[in-house]
């Protein structure tokens, strides 16, 4: 298969890899330009010139992959240097690998007002986008261009069983009267992040009847309800903000503090 055509359907299917390319060699090396696919099982697409030195740089690939960090390493091809690989061709070949992660899917449940303000932002972010809603005078292609998907269906557990929801899914619940059967649906799945709005009042009714229905309190307390930060938001814009960086703060595994917070003496 094309490089580039494998590489396509990776990133549309939201597969993880890495492109390895090879940006300098000397001597007697294998291949004077080189391009090869990684995956995070070790399988490749391409060739970096084979041998011995690709051995090597599917490893550091699949490493980076794992560690979402590209890398530029270099190998001896001298089997007599201190620091060669066992190969009698000679040389030195140096690999760029850059790791390909798939961009965050937002799933937006709810295409009102928030809804709207939400799938703004998660344009400028050029994250994916799913709208899911019941009504078609809102789901639809004109009002959400920038979406990669559009469910439009009353009944929401049929609408979200066509949906992939994998740790690279993000969903945020904010319709006008569905949020416990979206939740009922999307609780037990793998996504990376669950969010509903809420007051407290309905976040208590929701996590009573999922408590009721035999959700753990470790899964609920997993479950953002109310979504967002705590920055006082109250339009659909302020409330998009406070839910995206929300969703950026757990993706990235960072505090949420403001840097400013972070920077004081004694904090690490």
């Amino acid at each position: 298969m094309n490089l580039y055509a494998e590489a396509g359907q990776l990133q549309e299917r939201g597969v993880p890899f890495a492109m390895a390319t090879l940006i300098a060699a000397q001597g007697s090396t294998p291949r004077n330009t080189a391009k090869m696919i990684v995956k995070s099982d070790g399988a490749i697409v391409g060739t970096v010139g084979g041998g011995l030195a690709e051995l090597y740089v599917i490893r550091e690939a699949v490493a980076a992959i794992r560690e979402s960090r590209s890398k530029i390493v270099e190998y001896n091809l001298n089997s007599e240097a201190a620091d060669g690989i066992e190969m009698l061709c000679g040389g030195t070949i140096t690999v760029h690998i850059e790791v390909v992660a798939p961009k965050p899917r937002i799933v937006m449940i709810g295409a009102g007002h928030v809804g709207f303000a939400v799938a703004k932002l998660v344009d400028l972010l050029e994250y994916s986008l799913v709208i899911v809603d019941d009504r078609a005078e809102f789901a639809n292609a004109a009002k959400y261009p920038m979406a990669a998907e559009i469910i439009c269906d009353s009944d929401f557990e049929k609408a979200l069983t066509q949906i992939r929801i994998d740790g690279n899914t993000y969903i945020v619940i904010a319709t006008k009267d569905s949020d416990l059967p979206a939740m009922q649906k999307v609780i037990r799945s793998d996504a990376a992040y669950i969010g509903m709005i809420g007051s407290k009042r309905k976040v208590h009714i929701v996590a009573e009847r999922l408590r009721d229905e035999g959700i753990s309190g470790e899964r609920l307390q997993a479950v953002y309800m109310p979504v967002g930060l705590d920055i006082g938001s109250e339009t659909p814009e302020e409330i998009a903000v406070s839910i995206l960086a929300e969703i950026i703060k757990v993706r990235n595994g960072k505090s949420g503090l403001s840097l400013r917070e972070l920077a004081k003496p004694g904090r690490d």
